[in-house]
């Protein structure tokens, strides 16, 4: 049976309770490993996983340490491939060359499955109510991560008016000269978060590694907020702008909710994304650096996408049926 190792770091209290005794929150150990023994596709083919939970920092130089160590943990534990979710594989696309040199084993980031599960759950969003993609204005907070910028050459496939902002300007010119590439919209860049999404009709919010929490009465009323950054509380924010419908991006139904038994603080049966690739992968025994770095090649969407269809995975957008 093949297995898989995936890196968790809590970023709340409220996190690292559900995975660490609350008896052991004064005095934690480096990790701690959870192991998963079975879990099923529809093909019938079964995996078996490690969660390495990391508490502590947050600061980026501490997590690049953290991801090495708990990588030599996960050679250890004898997997195939390792997958870093959150704020973990934030830092890691900007590392990913010195992760890959002392790693003996390939990594991913899950970042295709995010970045398809955001480009799914806007589509059938619009789908459901009737919303014409190419009539609207769509603004990515943080458009140079791995996933704003996937999310960026995906949609610019359907949406005729991007605005793209980031705190990277020569990042944010690449990216805009690489999607004009690939199709001919009106591609805005800006600097400043809140003027471009003053008159957005779909706001996708990528930006875990930012100082502050993104301030909601900025948003265009009646339109579209899309988060992947972990940061927010959805039910929580949806109650202070009850006009915005929210979505929590990045989430994942799985076919066999019964078999994880993990507390992540979701609905039975529900996943990140950035898991739910490293479970993918494994299953189709694909042990090879998947979507890492902060430019991942936008056919590997697509065959993410027809992978997770291979094996009973669905996109979790409850706000918007299955198509």
């Amino acid at each position: 049976m093949e297995s898989f190792a995936f890196i968790v770091s809590p970023i709340t209290i409220k996190q690292l309770k559900s995975f660490w005794s609350i008896l052991r929150i004064k005095n934690l150990a480096p990790f701690k490993v959870l192991h998963i023994k079975r879990i099923k596709s529809i093909q019938g083919k079964e995996i078996q996983g490690y969660l390495i939970i990391c508490p502590g920092p947050l600061e980026e130089d501490f997590i690049l340490d953290k991801i090495f160590a708990a990588g030599h943990l996960a050679e250890k534990l004898g997997v195939r491939i390792l997958g870093l979710g959150g704020f973990v594989a934030a830092v890691a696309d900007k590392e990913y060359k010195r992760l890959t040199k002392s790693l003996k084993m390939p990594v991913t980031s899950g970042n295709a499955l995010v970045a398809w599960s955001v480009f799914e759950a806007i589509y059938r969003l619009t789908r459901a109510r009737n919303i014409d993609l190419k009539k609207s204005t769509l603004a990515i907070i943080g458009a140079t991560s791995s996933v704003g910028n996937l999310c960026t050459r995906k949609l610019s496939e359907y949406i005729s008016k991007i605005i793209i902002t980031s705190k990277d300007k020569d990042k944010l010119e690449q990216l805009k000269e690489t999607t004009l590439h690939l199709n001919s919209i009106e591609l805005i860049m800006e600097e400043d978060a809140y003027k471009a999404v003053q008159d957005a009709d779909i706001v996708i919010n990528t930006d875990s590694l930012q100082g502050k929490l993104f301030d909601i009465e900025k948003l265009k009323p009646n339109s579209i907020f899309c988060d992947v950054s972990l940061r927010y509380n959805i039910s929580d924010k949806s109650k202070l702008r009850q006009d915005i419908t929210f979505i929590q991006a990045g989430l994942i139904k799985l076919p066999y909710p019964d078999r994880l038994g993990i507390k992540n603080g979701l609905p039975k049966g529900i996943t990140y994304a950035s898991l739910a690739e490293t479970m993918l992968l494994a299953f189709e025994e694909k042990f090879v650096d998947y979507s890492l770095g902060e430019n991942v090649n936008l056919d590997k969407l697509e065959e993410i996408a027809d992978i997770s269809v291979q094996h009973g995975f669905e996109v979790w957008v409850p706000k918007a049926p299955v198509l």
